[in-house]
Order: C-alpha cells, then sequence, then structure tokens
C-alpha cells in the first residue's frame, strides 16, 4: 500500500493490499481514497472521512485481482482464451448433441462472480426412465425423439400418459402408475344359482333326479321353452277351476 498525503493531524489509515491511498482536504474536511493498482478492482468503500476525533471512518474494503474465475463448460466451449476482466462479457456454445441449460451469456461482476451463472451442456439422449410399482415399459431406445410405451400387470390398471417421449433430453411427463382393479360385486343372481348348484352338489338324489329329467325330456323332443310352456297353462286351468268350485 502507497500513501500520498499531507494530513498530519490523522493517522495513518488502515492498509489495504495492492492499492493507493490518497488523502486531500475538502471543504475543511479531510477526505481520503483508496485507488487499486492496475489489475485489481476496489470491493467496498471507496472514499473515507478524518473525523473530529482524527480518526478515519473506515469500513472494510479491499483490491481484488481484475478478473473472474476461468468459465468452464464441459461438452461446450466459450468465446473466452484467458483471463476476464470485470465488465467483460462471454458467450457459450455446446457441441453437437448436447443442448445448452441457462444462459448462453454471462458477465465476470465486481464481485469476481459471473452474472447469469454458468450455464451446462445436457446432452440430448435421456436418462432410462422409472418402472411403475406392478408396471413395466416397452421401447430400449432413449435418445431425443425416441418413445416408450407403458403397461401394467395383470389385475392392475394404468393411470398416467401411457406413452414417453424423449425431448431434449427430458421425458414429457411423468411415468404413469399402476393401480389395482376392483372386482366388481357378482349380482344378486349369481350368488342364488352357486347356492343351488351346491345344494345339488350335496343332494345326490336331488341331482340324478334332475339328470333324469333332463334325460327324458331330450327324448321326447320337447324343449325348456315348451314345457315351461305347458306348465303355465296347466296353472292356469287349476286356477281357473278352483275359482268355480269357491263361487259354487
Amino acid at each position: 500500500m502507497v500513501f500520498a498525503s499531507d494530513a498530519e493531524s490523522c493517522p495513518d489509515p488502515p492498509p489495504v493490499d495492492n492499492s493507493i491511498f490518497v488523502a486531500e482536504e475538502v471543504e475543511g474536511q479531510l477526505l481520503g481514497t483508496y485507488i487499486c493498482i492496475m489489475g485489481y478492482h476496489l470491493v467496498g468503500k471507496e472514499t473515507f472521512v478524518c473525523n473530529a476525533s482524527e480518526e478515519w471512518d473506515v469500513s472494510p474494503t479491499e483490491c481484488r485481482l481484475g478478473h473472474c474465475p476461468d468459465p468452464v463448460l464441459a461438452n461446450g466451449k466459450c468465446n473466452s482464451s484467458g483471463p476476464v476482466n470485470v465488465g467483460d462479457m462471454i458467450t457459450f456454445k455446446c457441441n453437437d448433441q448436447y443442448i445448452l441449460k441457462g444462459s448462453d451469456w454471462s458477465e465476470c461482476l465486481d464481485d469476481h462472480t459471473w452474472e447469469p451463472p454458468l450455464p451446462i451442456c445436457r446432452s440430448r439422449d435421456c436418462d432410462p426412465p422409472g418402472n411403475p410399482v406392478h408396471g413395466y415399459f416397452e421401447g430400449g431406445s432413449f435418445t431425443s425423439g425416441s418413445v416408450i410405451t407403458y403397461y401394467c400387470e395383470e389385475r392392475y390398471r394404468l393411470v398416467g400418459t401411457r406413452e414417453l417421449q424423449c425431448i431434449d433430453g427430458e421425458w414429457s411427463s411423468e411415468p404413469p402408475a399402476c393401480e389395482p382393479i376392483q372386482e366388481t360385486p357378482k349380482p344378486a343372481i349369481l350368488s342364488i344359482l352357486e347356492k343351488v348348484l351346491l345344494m345339488f352338489q350335496e343332494n345326490e338324489d336331488l341331482c340324478s333326479d334332475m339328470g333324469n329329467f333332463i334325460k327324458n325330456l331330450k327324448q321326447s323332443g320337447l324343449t325348456m321353452e315348451e314345457v315351461k310352456h305347458s306348465l303355465e297353462v296347466k296353472k292356469a286351468r287349476l286356477e281357473a277351476n278352483v275359482l268355480l268350485k269357491h263361487n259354487k
């Protein structure tokens, strides 16, 4: 640090590496200024005052090397060939089969950071997709533009998008899910038939009689509809006879 001051009443200011301190009297006050040497820039307050107590109102300040960290872009390149000074801007471009994620430019700020943040080059191909529980997909290619199709195991139904496409390194949607299929309750008539069949199985005589009835029915050449109609006619006649006797 180099001092350039004629002020004898104020003490030496705190040292700041890689800087020159200049003091001058302005309107009765002694002002001090830090000036960074070439290749460095000031971070913090630049000008200070020697107050009535003959002390400098100095807050933390420093001179930093005047370039940002070298930009690194894997699978791509930028238009920088050396140290980038504060205020410089650079641009980025990805190699073939890679896509830029982030800004295609950035600026070196006073605090030695890049703004916007440095981008990345991401492959246009997709990572292997996930498999839903009780499901699977068909399609072995994950390159950009490829399509895979999802299926569910037996007794499960697919909920979500069946087909996913790889678009510039990302799948078009989230993988679907496989949910269990709720069994439909059996109608009451089926339950009754099951009980009848069970009764037939438990009663060998009844089962035998039913078998004989069906055998005789086939030999007679009649159909079940004809037998049913005949029984209904006989039932109607019996009901008519009972009604006549009652009226007498």
